[in-house]
């Protein structure tokens, strides 16, 4: 049984592949939430990847306004859109000049630039020391190897998760008091990894939302400041 559901699933993926390509391999002219968007190659398409509608939507339902977000690998820049359009002051990081640039231009494409700023940074490494933050949010890379290209960090956490270990340490100097973060994760992963890297930090996690699929399980956990020692 096993082997046949990695077949069909392997043959989903092919055909879903081939079906996007042409989208991928070009500047691509895209309306989802009601937002316009460009997609950059290189850039994950969240028109193409389950986990960034999953995730936007999610967001959609949270009371944000007045909020003070930080996006970490924005991509296209739609979740720090949504967050900027319901109110909330959204600094939007990309380890990827390509990734920044068309999060810049959307935010500029829908009327956001002025809520909206951005930061070519690895994790962290270039935020000002003293920035903090009600919320964070990602739709992180989730597989435990390293990187090849610049658009793979949006897949590649690192060989020991490097991407985690930088975001939890972060996560105590960023999160202001009652502040959490909120990301999603795929079944394509195992999750136990990533939850121990936070955990060990003080973090702890409950499941807001599960989104499952024919092929993949997507989750929306929320790691909560409050129980962070020494803070």
């Amino acid at each position: 049984m096993k082997s046949l559901t990695a077949a069909a699933r392997r043959l989903a993926f092919l055909i879903w592949r081939a079906s996007v390509k042409s989208s991928l391999n070009r500047a691509d002219a895209c309306r989802l939430f009601d937002l316009n968007l460009v997609v950059d190659p290189g850039v994950l398409h969240p028109a193409h990847f389950k986990s960034s509608r999953v995730l936007t939507s999610h967001l959609m339902g949270l009371s944000l306004r007045g909020l003070n977000i930080a996006d970490i690998g924005t991509g296209s820049g739609i979740l720090a859109m949504v967050a900027a359009r319901a109110g909330a002051v959204v600094t939007a990081s990309d380890i990827s000049p390509v990734a920044l640039n068309c999060a810049a231009g959307n935010a500029r494409r829908n009327g956001l630039a002025d809520r909206m700023s951005v930061v070519e940074s690895d994790v962290w490494s270039q935020f000002p020391s003293d920035s903090t933050f009600d919320l964070v949010i990602t739709n992180p890379p989730f597989y435990p190897r390293t990187a090849e290209t610049m658009s793979d960090h949006g897949f590649a956490a690192g060989e020991s998760y490097e991407f985690f270990v930088k975001l939890a340490d972060g996560l105590r100097a960023r999160l202001r008091e009652g502040g959490s973060l909120l990301l999603i994760q795929s079944s394509d992963t195992d999750f136990a990894p990533i939850a121990d890297i936070l955990e060990a930090r003080g973090l702890r996690g409950t499941v807001e939302l599960v989104r499952r699929g024919l092929f993949e399980t997507l989750t929306v956990r929320r790691f909560s400041r409050t129980s962070l020692a020494g803070c």
